[in-house]
């Protein structure tokens, strides 16, 4: 394309002598400035190019991601659906390097955006600084400044969209380097194209002669530039510049500009000289030195200085801030410095988003809250820094409402850092200071998209104070103990600031750093009695890395009982030669993960108190305790446990391990479990549940002295990494496995046998080519020993039994997998009868699925205890269609990992009652159809466990259950599982026993229809429930006066033919007894003595809707040497020990062991009764027995010897004798005794 000029093709003279024409041109000049107007942009002063130049990219960073490096920016590819870019993470610069093929002078640049810039949430990814440079060598050091765009406003966020841009420049050049120092926003860059126009002419004829005519300016030299000249080349017409070099360069022309001081807030300049001409600064008159750097003139602001109340001395400006810490006694010369564009703010109750923090700061609180309050990517930073005139506590309210894990308030004292919150908390901070100079430093960052809650830290209620009344670590160098213990003290001033810190945060590592000592010179940790009200609730890393630490002196007075975390709780502590950890309370524990890692020096631990209920990782806990030789873990509860990875790795001393308690239903991570054992000679694994293991590699590697494995009950059906499972156990002969141990869903096998040398199953000899994972099978080509579990039908008989062993005939039936029908089920109509064998209690089924469904003619079910159902998931029509059963034991049944119970007891027409009471349902998805047709079936015993919070199928669930009753009668539009409870629905709750019979309760409250109490049964109460009628009855001996009673229900005392006492008193000392009578009614499960009237020999009880008491009461009597113990069951004393008790004989109570004789093999209690007994701590000198006697309305018991049968004498206190035992004070002579008796 041709460009227009504003260049004339002759002199202005010639044009005035040209009459007419003059006016012709001046008049066609507004006609042609119109057309100029209406050309498109891109065409007015433009300079041709050479379109044949291509571009070849030779270096470039960052890269760019896959198919979108920066080599696309020049492959011409720049519209939809033929389009390539440039896109890449930036951080801060990018560039490319580019080679012409053949060189010319820059004239401009297209820049083409990229395909996505409009697109929600992807603009901002265009270049917005860079700069574009040139050579003609290639080398890196040699770049010249063609162009340089700064903060540019061109570029849109548009899709495939073009812009230009032009170059000032008259060098030719082959080598070009692209530049970006910024973007628009974010962190990706993105370009589409980048078009660099080149002018390759040479500017001469074919003869070698200059085409450049003749000069169209000149330009006079200046302080920084030569003069030169410019013309138009005839051949590519570009006006071209022609430099004189040989001339010389023009003095700056300068200007004085005269120091300007500083203010408090304001910066001041130093003084300069600045050229009118080329604006460049200089320090002297005379030019001589430059100033390249603006900003150096600058002089600081001075910065305010306040005093205590806020005011700068300087300016007089106030500072909230300051007083919050100047008024603090001890604290003085405060400065606060703001490190960001968000400082710290003075507190506000009422600001934006306080409606969401989530607690509550008082309204007369004062302090400091970060300022970036939704400022995404953004850092709210202040320093407060002081000086400290005497030892002090600083305490501070410390609170951060934010979002977790995408913000995070940092807290700073000298520089430590102290503090480290993301999320919800509000906690105290407290630090010991010492005289001298301390700093604060609070930094609150946010990420992206983080503005939950209130959206802030927050600092406030600072206080100071010279008494301390607080836990403390406190350092002895001389032997390098630390204790931790609590300090209360007046006076601060008194305690060696030097070596001791407040405990903030409980890790002895934390501690030493803050007394500036190595954790490593750590040789004793104690802990004083007065520490153990201190409560933490993580532990995580406490003693870590304590390498040299040898001794741990009253563990006891560490309190762990809100402790949920012990993670790396002793990691590394290498010198530790023993560990008390009998008083350590881990109910709330759930992290126990590194917990005694690379503990190397114990050789024992006593975990017998461990309550591991709750925890959910146990990776690496004892791994590397090569010291280590045995561990009793009989007592760990591992039912959530899901990594045991590296739990006993390096365990070198260990030659046995007990694990048949464990419970790894939930673990996915095995790997590294007992690698490098290299001293384990057994191992029992006879629980382990595998079925949603994920990771074995190595599990077992290592173990050389193992020579065999049972693994019988291992599922691996979801093991994806098997790798070096048993690499290295050169001592293994045998491992005995089922078909249960797959390898369908294994990626990684390798060397899962390498050096099994000794190693044989259906393999005998091993061989170094067969180690990887398809040899795991016990089929005619591995090295697996085979357990059969399996089912054999006896036609004779018509007896299914269910065994285990190293053997089956060849009719026996493998078990089931999943929802596979079992083998069995050809003989559905013939089995009779089903028998577990013992053999099969070691079996782990894990499916039940259709086991006996619709055995039609099955009668009764032998050894169903030896069915061990923990690893079941699958307990689908198990029962269903077994006509004949008339009863199922069930009480054994762990249903803890069961999905599916599907028609599990489905049309079991015999079944009249069900006892469920074992039944775990957390997890059961399928109840649908469980007792459809049970029509016999009256009661359905169940726990709270019995839950069905994760059934999605739940209909017809109580079908045609006509005579079911539980809280209510069956109705049979209520069939689903909503019934399938005892407070509103069909069940009925197990809540104790009457004799043989089993008590169910429903509704809400738990009530039982009839309480029949009887002496010839036992009764026991799980829990309180009620009754709406509840009855007992007791027939005595003719002449029966006095007896005992003690009964689970209320009894009203109004129209009974007995009196009811109470043990009120018996003072050994001055051998003084007394009884209390009872009126109103007797508590229920009150133990009482009573005394029939009028020779009555019934005793009736009939009583409507009353609570039923769990346990009986222990009625004591004041001082708590004696009390009256009631019974709901029958007891049997014992001469040794029951030698303390009594037991109503005729009118005394007497001692057992004095009737236990020859003649009398065995003396007991009938249920519903009470005995004394002696609750004093001095043994018993001989039997002795307590007489009951009556005097008319009264009553009284006396103390006698046992030989005392002599007549007594009685006296009131003046002396005179009496007939007999009077109301009130009794003195009392018999046999050489004397007592004191008092009749109430």
């Amino acid at each position: 394309m041709k460009h227009f000029s504003n260049q004339s093709n002759g002199s202005h003279v010639g044009r005035m002598n040209y009459g007419g024409a003059k006016f012709c041109r001046f008049a066609l000049f507004p006609l042609m400035l119109l057309m100029l107007l209406l050309l498109p942009a891109g065409m007015v002063a433009q300079t041709e190019y050479d379109n044949t130049v291509t571009f070849t990219a030779l270096e470039g960073n960052p890269e760019g991601y896959d198919n979108e490096s920066y080599a696309n920016l020049f492959d011409g590819k720049k519209e939809d659906g033929k389009f390539s870019k440039w896109c890449c993470e930036f951080s801060g610069s990018a560039y490319v390097i580019f080679e012409a093929s053949k060189a010319g002078i820059p004239v401009g640049y297209t820049i083409t955006t990229g395909n996505d810039n409009a697109n929600s949430g992807c603009g901002g990814r265009n270049p917005k600084s860079w700069k574009l440079y040139g050579n003609n060598t290639g080398s890196d050091d040699a770049w010249e400044l063609i162009d340089e765009v700064n903060k540019d406003k061109v570029l849109q966020d548009k899709n495939y969209t073009s812009y230009n841009f032009d170059c000032k420049c008259s060098t030719s050049y082959q080598y070009f380097k692209w530049e970006i120092s910024a973007i628009c926003r974010g962190s990706l860059l993105q370009v589409g194209e980048f078009e660099l126009k080149l002018n390759t002419c040479s500017h001469k004829n074919a003869d070698g002669s200059s085409a450049l005519g003749e000069a169209i300016k000149t330009v006079e030299a200046t302080c920084i530039e030569h003069g030169y000249t410019t013309h138009e080349c005839s051949i590519c017409h570009s006006i071209v510049k022609k430099v004189d070099k040989d001339d010389e360069l023009n003095k700056h022309t300068l200007t004085r500009h005269a120091q300007e001081d500083a203010t408090c807030i304001e910066t001041g300049k130093k003084e300069y000289w600045q050229c009118s001409v080329c604006n460049k600064l200089f320090s002297d008159d005379n030019a001589t030195t430059e100033i390249t750097d603006a900003a150096s003139l600058e002089i600081p602001a001075k910065g305010h200085q306040y005093n205590s109340e806020g005011i700068c001395t300087g300016c007089g400006a106030t500072e909230f801030r300051y007083p919050l810490f100047n008024n603090l006694d001890g604290i003085t010369d405060v400065t606060i410095t703001d490190n960001d564009y968000h400082p710290w703010q003075k507190l506000d109750l009422k600001a934006d988003g306080m409606d969401n923090l989530g607690f509550t700061i008082p309204e007369d609180s004062k302090g400091l809250m970060s300022g970036n309050y939704h400022k995404p990517g953004s850092s709210s930073e202040t320093v407060i820094r002081f000086n400290v005139s005497k030892p002090i506590l600083l305490t501070s309210q410390i609170l951060v409402s934010s979002e977790e894990n995408k913000t995070l308030f940092d807290f700073y004292v000298d520089n430590n850092k102290e503090l480290s919150i993301s999320g919800k908390k509000q906690t105290e901070y407290k630090v010991l200071l010492s005289v001298g100079e301390h700093s604060l430093r609070l930094v609150y960052k946010k990420g992206n998209r983080s503005d939950a809650n209130a959206d802030r830290a927050f600092l406030y209620n600072l206080k100071t104070s010279v008494t301390i009344d607080d836990y403390v670590a406190d350092y002895e160098s001389s032997n390098n103990t630390l204790t931790f213990k609590k300090v209360t003290s007046n006076n601060i001033e008194s305690l060696d600031l030097n070596h001791a810190v407040i405990v903030n945060k409980p890790t002895v590592g934390d501690m030493c750093r803050l007394l500036g000592i190595n954790s490593t010179a750590i040789k004793s940790v104690v802990f004083d009695k007065s520490f153990k009200t201190y409560a933490p609730t993580s532990l995580k890393g406490f003693f870590a890395w304590l390498t040299n630490l040898e001794t741990i002196k009253d563990l006891k007075y560490l309190n762990t009982e809100q402790v949920t975390d012990m993670s790396n709780m002793f990691y590394g502590c290498s010198a530790l030669t023993s560990l008390d950890l009998s008083n350590f309370n881990t109910a709330k524990v759930r992290d126990m993960s590194y917990m005694f890692y690379r503990c190397s020096a114990l050789s024992s631990l006593d975990l017998s108190n461990f309550n591991t209920a709750i925890v959910t990782n146990m990776s690496y806990m004892f791994s590397d305790c090569s010291t280590l030789s045995s561990l009793d873990l009989s007592n760990f509860n591992t039912a959530i446990v899901t990594n045991m990875s590296y739990m006993f790795n390096g365990c070198s001393a260990l030659s046995s391990l007990d694990l048949s308690n464990f419970n790894t239903a939930i673990v996915t991570n095995m790997s590294y479990m007992f690698f490098n054992c290299a001293n384990l000679s057994s191992l029992d694994l006879s629980n382990f549940n595998t079925a949603i293991v994920s990771d074995m590699s190595l599990m077992f590697g290592g173990c050389s002295v193992l020579s065999s494995l049972d693994l019988s009950n291992f599922y691996t059906k979801e093991v994806r990494d098997m790798s070096y499972m048993f690499s290295r156990c050169s001592a293994l002969t045998t491992i005995y496995a089922s078909d249960k141990f797959v390898t369908s869903k294994v990626q990684s096998g390798i060397s899962m046998f390498s050096a099994c040398k000794n190693l044989k199953g259906t393999i005998l000899n091993y061989k170094d080519s067969k180690t990887d994972h398809t040899y795991a099978n016990c089929g005619t080509n591995g090295y697996f020993t085979p357990v059969f579990e399996y089912a054999e039908f006896n036609e004779g008989t018509g007896t299914l039994t269910f065994r285990r062993g190293l053997s089956k005939s060849k009719v026996a039936y493998a078990l089931n997998v999943e929802a596979s029908d079992p083998g069995w089920l050809t003989h559905k109509d013939e089995i009779k009868e089903v028998v577990f064998d013992a053999s099969f209690a070691d079996a782990r089924p894990t499916s039940c699925y259709k086991w006996f469904w619709y055995c039609t003619n099955l009668a009764t079910i032998e050894g169903i205890e030896n069915l061990n159902t923990e690893n079941v998931t699958n307990m689908g029509v198990m029962f269903c269609g077994c006509q004949k059963l008339s009863s199922l034991d069930l009480t054994n049944f762990n249903t803890g990992n069961v999905t599916n119970m599907f028609g599990m007891f489905g049309y079991c027409y015999g079944l009249t009652s069900l006892d469920l009471t074992s039944f775990n349902t957390a997890i059961v998805e399928n109840m649908a159809e469980m007792f459809t047709g049970c029509s016999a079936l009256t009661t359905i015993y169940a726990s709270d466990k019995f839950v069905t919070d994760k059934v999605t199928y739940g209909l017809s669930m109580f079908v045609n259950c006509y005579k079911l009753i539980g809280a209510i009668e069956y109705n049979k539009r209520k069939s689903n599982k909503n019934y399938a409870n005892f407070e509103t629905g069909y069940f009925s709750k197990l809540v104790g026993k009457n004799g043989d019979e089993k008590i169910g309760a429903a509704g809400e409250p738990l009530a039982t229809d009839n309480l029949v109490l009887d002496d010839n049964k036992d009764f026991v109460a799980y829990e309180p429930f009620a009754a709406k009628a509840a009855s007992y009855n007791r027939t005595m001996k003719e002449g029966t006066t006095w007896a005992t009673l003690c009964l689970p229900f209320e009894v009203s005392l109004d129209g009974q033919n007995f009196r009811a006492f109470k043990l009120l008193s018996a003072d050994e000392g001055t051998e003084t007894v007394e009884l209390e009578e009872i009126e109103g009614s007797i508590e229920a499960g009150t133990p009482v003595i009573i005394k029939m009237k009028d020779g009555a020999t019934e005793l009736k009880f009939t009583e409507a809707d009353k609570e039923i008491a769990k346990d009986v009461q222990t009625a004591e009597t004041a001082d708590a040497n004696y009390k009256l113990q009631g019974i709901y069951t029958k007891k049997e004393f014992s001469k040794d020990t029951d030698n303390n008790c009594y037991i109503v004989k005729g009118d005394k109570l007497m001692n057992p062991a004095k009737l236990l004789g020859t003649s009398t093999k065995s003396v007991g209690s009938k249920p519903f009764r009470a005995y004394m007994v002696d609750n004093s701590s001095a043994p018993a000198a001989g039997a002795r027995m307590f007489s009951i006697s009556v005097g008319g309305s009264t009553t009284a018991i006396e103390q006698l010897e046992t030989t005392a049968d002599s007549k007594a004498e009685y006296y009131d206190l003046q002396g005179r004798r009496l007939q007999n035992l009077q109301k009130g004070v009794n003195i009392v002579k018999r046999g050489g005794k004397t007592m004191k008796v008092i009749i109430k």
